[in-house]
């Protein structure tokens, strides 16, 4: 899923080599739940000290401990850590990506774009990047430029829900709406959560069935309904229903947990309706 992506694993990180002897740290410092974020850190923090590991290596354990510390909202200990990757593998996509997300965090969008632009110049097929990078758009209000970029992540990765849901907003916003290639794009989204939200948009579903469905997983939950009331609260807006779009967007803030996207996005909605997020 797009709110959390996950945090680089480095294949091969139980093999001989230096880093024979280390896996459990390896396995600790990986993909973590909010509640192990911490063992993340420590894990990869182990790693880094060791000086055992090969140059890819290190840079993999400073990613993985930079993207928990990102996740925790420590964005300026992200940053260090992106940025010691990337002296040591300079064309590490990943490492880009994720340092224009901390940049983005802490609200410096102009590095925020650089980082994000030139991971895409590395590697045009990142659908992850185009989606950072439209977002940062989105926050300017540059809604043109927001919708080309998820146009790209949408060529980059057919089929993924999210990328079609913010194209679909970012449009509206900037008044010029590809009905077509909205429906050819849902057409190609695949099933499960969120194509019930991407059915809804488009009028093929019915607000009470898409809550339904957003309800339906226990484990996504609070994370879905999250997505739910923030894109419902979109709809408002583009509908100019004032009473509406804030009241979704307060409950859209009460539901997503912090270091989703949804979060971020709804404080800078409601900053430009003029309404103090709390």
């Amino acid at each position: 899923m797009h709110r959390t992506a996950a945090i680089v694993v480095l294949a091969g990180a139980f093999l001989a080599g230096p880093a024979a002897g280390q896996g459990a740290d390896w396995s600790l410092c990986g993909p973590a739940a909010p509640e192990d974020w911490d063992r993340a850190i420590a894990a990869c923090s182990r790693l880094v000290a060791s000086g055992s590991l090969k140059s890819a290596e290190r840079a993999t354990a400073h990613v993985n401990r930079g993207t928990a510390y990102l996740r925790k909202g420590e964005a300026d200990r992200a940053i260090a850590d992106l940025t010691a990757a990337l002296r040591l593998e300079p064309g590490d996509v990943v490492a880009l990506n994720r340092r224009g997300e901390a940049y983005g965090a802490k609200a410096d969008f102009t590095r925020a774009i650089a980082d994000f632009s030139e991971a895409v110049r590395l590697n045009p097929r990142y659908p992850l990047a185009f989606r950072n990078r439209a977002r940062i758009h989105f926050y300017r209000g540059n809604f043109d430029a927001a919708a080309e970029d998820f146009r790209f992540a949408e060529q980059a990765d057919p089929g993924n829900g999210y990328s079609l849901l913010w194209r679909y907003v970012a449009e509206a916003r900037s008044g010029v709406v590809d009905r077509a290639g909205l429906f050819k794009g849902a057409s190609l989204v695949r099933e499960g959560w969120p194509k019930p939200l991407v059915l809804h948009f488009l009028g093929n579903l019915g607000e009470a069935e898409m809550l339904a469905a957003a309800a339906a997983d226990p484990a996504q939950r609070q994370e879905q309904e999250c997505e739910a009331q923030f894109f419902l609260g979109q709809k408002h807006i583009l509908a100019s229903a004032n009473d509406a779009e804030v009241a979704l967007l307060k409950q859209a803030l009460a539901l997503c947990p912090r270091h989703m996207v949804e979060h971020h996005a709804t404080r800078v909605e409601l900053r430009r309706l003029g309404v103090a997020a709390p």
